[in-house]
């Protein structure tokens, strides 16, 4: 079973840029701190000797531990945020565009899922050791996420399901619960991309598509609000006269 994240990195921390402002290099240590030594050594002290800087330097920009861990889950959101809204564009528009979008962008290869989940949990996790009310950045960007999967044309918890498997996979590797590896991003991945392809299109979006498709039929009109359906020409009232012959 691979070591959780806490134990020792699985992927070495990336190193910052060279455009990266000195704010993201102090976080990157941070993390680093968090990955090789667990979330009890972050201290400023070792995440000022990680960036090598000076601690005052270091509390210029974060004057306590609180703001620096609220600012990893403010990046880690943003990060979410910005990684769930180009998963979405990287798919074709239809039912099931932000699922499709989160499993193509999530569970493809498992050398970068790792990293990313590495990157995520020692924001997460170190704002819901040290003080969970810091974690509302993450609460903001999950909210975000479900708003869009509610909106994604599929029947009620066809997209909760694959956000749960995602974040279940999320949990299962952090946490060193089961062993997660290439084959089995693979076997998941498949099965809710079954259960998408066999899901229906939500009934008020497949209304929506067949009176698109009534109104576009020739010699068609749509009935008026509040009007009665028309009878079939055979159920119709004979002319007067024709009755009285």
């Amino acid at each position: 079973m691979p070591p959780s994240p806490f134990g020792g990195p699985l992927v070495p921390p990336a190193s910052p840029d060279i455009g990266a402002t000195r704010l993201d290099a102090l976080l990157d240590a941070a993390e680093a701190v968090i990955v090789r030594d667990g979330i009890a050594s972050l201290t400023l002290d070792a995440v000022a000797a990680e960036a090598k800087v000076s601690k005052g330097g270091l509390l210029h920009h974060f004057p306590n531990k609180d703001r620096l861990v609220e600012a990893l889950v403010v990046r880690t959101a943003g990060n979410i945020r910005a990684h769930n809204a180009e998963a979405y564009e990287q798919v074709p528009a239809g039912p099931g565009r932000m699922a499709r979008g989160l499993l193509a962008a999530n569970l493809r290869d498992m050398h970068e899922w790792c990293v990313s989940c590495q990157r995520g949990s020692a924001a997460t996790f170190s704002a819901l050791a040290h003080n969970p009310q810091l974690l509302e950045p993450m609460r903001e960007a999950y909210a975000e996420l479900h708003r869009r999967v509610a909106d994604d044309e599929l029947p009620e918890g066809i997209g909760d399901v694959v956000v749960a498997a995602v974040d279940g996979l999320w949990l299962y590797w952090v946490l060193g619960l089961v062993p997660v590896d290439q084959a089995m991003i693979v076997r998941v991945r498949k099965a809710l991309e079954k259960i998408l392809d066999d899901a229906k299109p939500a009934r008020g979006h497949a209304n929506a598509s067949r009176k698109r498709g009534a109104a576009g039929k020739p010699g068609t009109s749509p009935a008026k609000p509040g009007a009665a359906p028309a009878k079939p020409a055979s159920a119709r009232k004979a002319p007067a006269a024709a009755r009285r012959r």
